[in-house]
This record gives structure tokens, sequence and C-alpha cells, in this order.
């Protein structure tokens, strides 16, 4: 009796170590799922705030080029465009203006070119003979196209073409006005189709040597040719429109 009595007590023993065992292992889990439900909001807070401060980088630089954060004031570490030059602003207008005498050039083509044409039209209607009007007709043509390749060069270079006629030439336009017959055509050869190609022809020459701009230099080197033709033709035409000097 006493051996049982004994071996009751100890199991009696061993029941309660092993709900004290129990309810410890049970007050571990609870203490360590709070303090994961504890630990979880900072760390996730964590996490938010980084993600915060990545987000707020990004926007400053939405680019992610580093380049962009340095000062603008800083010209040491300024790099080169992907020309290989430095980001320099373009040369102005003021870089291509022309000098005096390509400016002169232009004016006196000009001059030159709205005096022929207005002879011209004029000795489509006056001209007797149909050498002379043919003659005209071309003139009318090639004047028209130059004048209109000169405005445009003078427009890109900015030169103010003139709107009016030189006193000298206004008046031959006036006079030959009130010339009809025979007597227009030899005064239209003698002036226009020799004495003026001549003098253009001389301008022109010295524009396409001299000038430095080379838009005015090509212009006055493409239009010599025609300008020599015009030249020829009056030379051409019969000796009884030329005149006594017509050569």
């Amino acid at each position: 009796m006493k051996t049982k009595s004994q071996i009751m007590g100890l199991a009696g023993i061993a029941v309660s170590a092993t709900l004290a065992l129990s309810a410890c292992n049970r007050q571990d889990d609870v203490s360590s799922r709070t303090a994961d439900a504890t630990d979880t909001p900072l760390q996730d807070s964590a996490m938010v705030a980084a993600n915060d401060s990545a987000a707020s980088a990004t926007n400053a630089n939405p680019t992610g080029d580093s380049s962009l954060l340095r000062d603008p004031n800083d010209t040491l570490s300024r790099e080169p465009t992907a020309a290989g030059m430095s980001n320099m602003p373009s040369p102005t207008a003021a870089s291509t203006a022309l000098n005096a005498a390509e400016k002169k050039f232009l004016s006196d083509a000009a001059s030159a070119g709205q005096y022929e044409l207005a002879l011209a039209q004029l000795a489509t209607a006056n001209a007797s003979d149909s050498s002379v009007k043919s003659y005209a007709a071309m003139l009318v043509s090639d004047h028209t196209m130059a004048n209109q390749k000169l405005q445009l060069l003078a427009q890109r270079r900015n030169v103010v073409l003139p709107t009016t006629l030189p006193q000298d030439k206004q008046e031959v336009i006036d006079r030959l006005t009130k010339v009809v017959g025979p007597e227009f055509d030899r005064q239209f050869t003698q002036i226009v189709g020799l004495h003026d190609h001549k003098t253009d022809i001389s301008l022109f020459e010295k524009a396409s040597r001299e000038a430095k701009d080379s838009e005015v230099r090509d212009f006055a080197a493409s239009t010599l040719p025609t300008l020599r033709s015009h030249l020829t033709a009056a030379q051409n035409l019969p000796a009884h429109v030329k005149g006594a000097s017509g050569t």
C-alpha cells in the first residue's frame, strides 16, 4: 500500500509539472505574438519612410541624371554637347551681316534691274521692229527672274532694297516714253541693249570676285552669263536698229 501511494504521488507531481510547462509555453507564445504585432508597424513605418524618401528624390530628379543636381553656375563641370562643343549660344544674325560694298552692290543691282525691266516692258509695246520686240520680251523674262532672286537674297541678309529709281534713270524712262518708231528702236538698243548691259557686266564681275559673302558672290557669278548673253544679243540685232555705233 505504501508503494502504491508513492506511485500515485509521483504521478500527481508529473501531471502538475506538465500543466505548469504548458502554461509557460502558452505565455511565451502570447508574448512572441505580442512582440511581433508590436514590431511590425515600426518596420512598416520605416519602409514607408524609406519609400517616401526615394520618391522625393525621384520627383526632384525625374531623369535620374545626377548632373541635374549640379550648381548651374558651376562652369567647370559643364559637359560638351553631342556635337562635342560646349553649349554656347548660336551666332546672331549680325555675324552674317553684309559689309558696305556688298550692300551697295545689291542696291545698285536692284536699281539697274528695275530700270531695265521697266524699259523692256515699254519696248514690247513701243518698238517698231520685230527683232527689238523679241529682244525686249527676253529682257522682261530674264530680268523679272533675276530681280526675284535678288529680292530673296536681300531678305535673307536683312538688306532693304530701293523702291524708287535714281533720278537719272527715271529721266531716261520719261524721255523714251515720248519716242516712237525706228527712233525708239535705236535709242532703246543703244541705251539698254549695249550701254547698260556693259555697265551691268562690270558691276557683277567685280562682285563675283570681291564679295566676301558666298551668297552674294554666287548670285553675281550666276547672273553674269545671262547679262553677257543680253549684250551679245543686242550686238547681233540688225544694223538699222543699232545705229552707227552699234557694237
